[in-house]
């Protein structure tokens, strides 16, 4: 990255302020963030038990194998990480960074811990407590004091998303999202110290419209989209996600896509899918979708690596989902080596040896949300 240098001076410098000091020397890092291509294999970490690992991320076992396999070796694969934190965390009191403390510690536990790994941090905002922004005045004051604070630590945040699956787990309406995507970027342009990240969908039915009515609402013209491909990974099918594009300003062209968040589920509610699976799901992502030229994201965060603590996933049918690549600290699964980049200088033999999964059975598709028609229409809407 051609400003590196930059970005290294003024987090020293940021580590030393705090307050609006620290928010204003934010424009460095904006500024080095720029369009670098489609990545072509998954390069960011979407993990919130990163703190969590083995229990403390200071003594992990996991982390110096995550640091040697996947952030530290000489193409460094996993280069950002992302977090999505409670929108107020900074509301909290704080006595340091804890992996199991409140909102706000957690967060700078996973901040320093990111920071050990010299990855990028990339941040969205949602609620795990069912309390939302009363206003889009109040999230703008939470999000700036949530950059000043990131700032304070060392570690200024480049790249937002200002909430989470809106459409999922966000429970917001398009409405209520697009009022704080446009108060996010009121933050990030004035001074220009972030880049906002909009949409942040899953891509399940109910998404084009959803889409359509965000956008219509927006009072500034994004650049970059986050999508979470869920459904396009289990379907094996990119339908939705194109539709999704094409629903776009300008139909798509031009616009950055980020796969901000995807994983390849082991376990979905309370149904073991198993290993090969998993790794049929982590192929389809890796040798279609990311080298799709119609789709391109420019970057893509799985979830998650390690669940916190040593423990497996929690996968319920009332919700629980484990897309976990390791089910223990030395334990990877089939999934985790395809999503793993071979190195470039490699032998033939060893190329062959890291070959894909072949593609799932058809069978999985009646496992999956059913994907919409050739005319778009979904199931309920068919005659």
């Amino acid at each position: 990255m051609r400003c590196r240098p930059q970005l290294a001076a003024a987090r020293r410098r940021l580590y030393r302020t705090s307050g609006t000091s620290a928010l204003a020397l934010l424009a460095c890092a904006a500024a080095c963030a720029g369009p670098a291509g489609a990545a072509g294999y998954v390069d960011g970490i979407s993990d919130q038990s990163l703190p969590a690992w083995d229990g403390s991320f200071a003594t992990s076992r996991f982390a110096a194998l995550f640091r040697e396999r996947w952030s530290g070796r000489r193409e460094r694969q996993i280069t950002l990480a992302r977090y999505v934190v409670q929108w107020n965390a900074m509301s909290e009191a704080t006595t340091g960074p804890h992996a199991t403390g409140n909102y706000r510690e957690r967060f700078e536990a996973w901040l320093l811990d990111a920071r050990t790994l010299a990855l990028t941090p990339v941040l969205a905002l949602t609620s795990y407590d069912g309390v939302h922004p009363a206003s889009p005045a109040e999230y703008r004051r939470q999000l700036e004091a949530i950059l000043a604070g990131a700032a304070a630590l060392g570690y200024p945040i480049a790249d937002v998303e200002p909430w989470n699956e809106p459409n999922g787990q966000g429970h917001e309406s398009a409405l209520a999202a697009a009022q704080l995507a446009d108060a996010a970027a009121s933050v990030c342009v004035q001074p220009q110290v972030c880049s906002v990240i909009a949409g942040d969908f899953e891509d399940r039915s109910s998404l084009p419209a959803f889409e359509q009515a965000y956008e219509r609402a927006l009072t500034f013209t994004p650049s970059i989209w986050g999508v979470h491909p869920y459904v396009s990974v289990r379907a094996h099918n990119d339908a939705r996600l194109r539709r999704l594009i094409r629903e776009l300003p300008a139909h798509g062209a031009g616009q950055r896509i980020w796969f901000t968040e995807v994983g390849a589920l082991y376990c979905a509610h309370g149904e073991v899918r198993g290993q090969a699976r998993q790794a049929s799901d982590a192929s389809y992502l890796t040798g279609t979708l990311l080298a799709d030229p119609g789709v391109a994201p420019e970057h893509a965060f799985y979830y998650g690596f390690l669940f916190g603590g040593g423990a497996l996933a929690p996968c319920t049918p009332a919700g629980g989902e484990d897309s976990e690549l390791y089910s223990g600290s030395d334990q990877p699964r089939l999934a985790a080596q395809v999503i793993l980049r071979p190195p470039r200088a490699t032998t033939p033999a060893a190329e062959a040896a890291a070959g894909e999964w072949p593609p799932w059975s058809p069978a999985a598709s009646a496992m999956i949300e059913a994907l919409p028609d050739a005319q778009g229409r979904n199931p309920e809407q068919r005659p």
